[in-house]
């Protein structure tokens, strides 16, 4: 048999074997989108269609200068709340469309997942959780963790252990109209609280005169390793732009640290078990010793957890503080309500703390302007519809095929003028007091099945340390020549010129 034949059997083989399949399933996903009425998204102008190289480099340089959140909105503005961009064999469709975030969220949660972008991300600092696995993974993991934050505690018994974390930072602030960054504070007090919620014992960041050498060469670690997880989740999964020795020492020591507590909690809880000790406090490292031993998923799970709650609340007050600094009149409004409502000197409790409008105005209209988690992204499982932003009108549903990506852009969407007013790029506390947002249009912490778990957790703690702080100063100034808010990412998305005031005692 001559080598020309053998070649054309071998062509066409090929085709048997790979090219009458994706013919078939490019007519199959033809007729599905004929049958329900599918038309494209509008497309952004790309120089590079084949390997999107040139949306990336944009990417790049917007992340950059700390502008990924800004310049994605210019977009949004220009092509509609719904368009596109194309590659070779995929798409990635951006929306800011409320009944596209509920199809992907929660109506059609089974045909979107996480995992293929962000577990390459995460692995090697936080391990496999539940921030970065889908299936049956995910869902062992969020059981394992959900009933944890739907203890009554959460609201009230875990007051007590977070007002000590407050009163080290209350004794941090100057009283004497001095500039402080309240940044690196608040991150401290969340890693304080959260660390010994989740471990059983804080690494004491806010008393720097007896913090372990342990603790401080994992609080360097741990801060360097999620600003390399934040490159990592916007720049393509190569290695090579991460290949960076500190991150890897940096993901090895932070392990090692949380082994050591989960040590630990294993003799404790063996303790226990014996009736030798009685466990003092609801510690989330022991509960989970008590449902598995393998220290590498307790760990994980930990981490999965540790990470966003630290990250939600020293990013929240930063952000609180940065635009009361800028709204000196807004912080004056809100100590009125604080010091009314102190007036009878009882505790503050989960339920007094929600009772305070104004003090939640404040703080939804924080996390609408500065939301810790700028976008969102999933990926499609499967082929699936989102049921709008195709044609030329913009309503018509968009047929979405296998390992297309969706990315959502909470900042880009809680600036709608039409769903916050004409004003919805002001810090305006009071449209909370009749803005009633449209269904999936305000977006905090999430929805449907992976909404945070520990919001109710952080939302507490976010109330608890403004009614502590503004019971103790009367005034707050602004000491940052930057008036806007610069961006910078790590995991969240955070300002890079902190919150620079001066608080005025009372």
């Amino acid at each position: 048999m001559s080598v020309s034949r053998i070649l054309a059997i071998a062509i066409a083989i090929l085709f048997l074997s790979y090219g009458i399949p994706i013919v078939q399933r490019f007519l199959s996903r033809g007729r599905a989108s004929r049958s329900h009425g599918c038309l494209p998204p509008p497309s952004i102008p790309q120089r590079d269609p084949i390997f999107g190289l040139d949306v990336i480099l944009q990417l790049f340089k917007a992340v950059k200068a700390g502008q990924r959140n800004i310049s994605m909105n210019q977009l949004f503005k220009i092509y509609g709340h719904t368009f596109q961009s194309k590659s070779w064999n995929s798409a990635t469709i951006y929306t800011i469309e409320p009944k596209n975030l509920q199809a992907v969220f929660a109506t059609d949660f089974m045909s979107w997942g996480v995992q293929p972008m962000r577990l390459f991300a995460f692995k090697p600092f936080v391990g496999k959780g539940i921030m970065c696995a889908d299936g049956t993974f995910w869902e062992q993991s969020r059981a394992l963790i959900k009933p944890t934050f739907a203890r009554a505690q959460i609201a009230d018994l875990h007051l007590a252990a977070y007002a000590v974390h407050v009163e080290k930072l209350l004794d941090l602030l100057p009283r004497d109209g001095a500039t402080v960054d309240l940044q690196p504070l608040f991150s401290r007090l969340a890693l304080d609280s959260s660390t010994e919620f989740l471990f059983g014992e804080s690494v004491g960041s806010l008393s720097p005169n007896t913090i372990s050498f342990g603790a401080e060469s994992f609080l360097k670690a741990y801060d360097y390793g999620q600003m390399v997880i934040g490159r990592r989740l916007h720049l393509p999964q190569w290695n090579f732009l991460t290949r960076d020795k500190k991150f890897w020492d940096s993901c090895k020591i932070v392990r090692e640290f949380v082994d050591s507590y989960i040590e630990q909690g294993q003799h404790i809880v063996d303790q226990a078990k014996k009736g030798n000790e009685a466990p003092k406090r609801y510690i989330l490292a022991h509960e989970l010793i008590k449902e598995t031993r393998d220290p590498d998923n307790i760990r994980n799970q930990l981490f999965n957890i540790f990470l966003p709650a630290h990250e939600a609340v020293g990013v929240a007050l930063t952000n609180v503080f940065f635009n009361l600094a800028r709204n000196p009149n807004v912080y004056t409004k809100l100590r009125q309500e604080i010091l009314a409502a102190a007036i009878d000197q009882a505790p503050w409790t989960f339920e007094r703390l929600k009772s305070l409008r104004y003090l939640q105005y404040v703080i939804n209209e924080t996390f609408r302007l500065n939301p810790a988690i700028g976008t969102n992204t999933r990926m499609a499982l499967q082929d699936t519809i989102l049921p709008t932003g195709g044609g030329p009108s913009g309503t018509s549903p968009i047929f979405v095929k296998r390992r297309d990506i969706v990315t959502m852009s909470f900042y880009a969407l809680h600036r709608r003028q039409d769903l916050f007013g004409d004003d919805a790029n002001v810090f305006r506390p009071e449209r909370w007091e009749t803005l009633r947002p449209v269904h999936w249009s305000y977006l905090t912490f999430g929805g449907g099945p992976r909404i945070c778990p520990s919001q109710q957790l952080a939302l507490t703690e976010v109330s608890y340390t403004i009614v502590k702080i503004m019971q103790m100063f009367k005034g707050i100034e602004n000491r940052d020549p930057v008036n806007g808010f610069i961006e910078v990412y790590k995991i969240t998305t955070t300002s890079k010129n902190g919150a620079k005031v001066a608080l005025l005692p009372a």
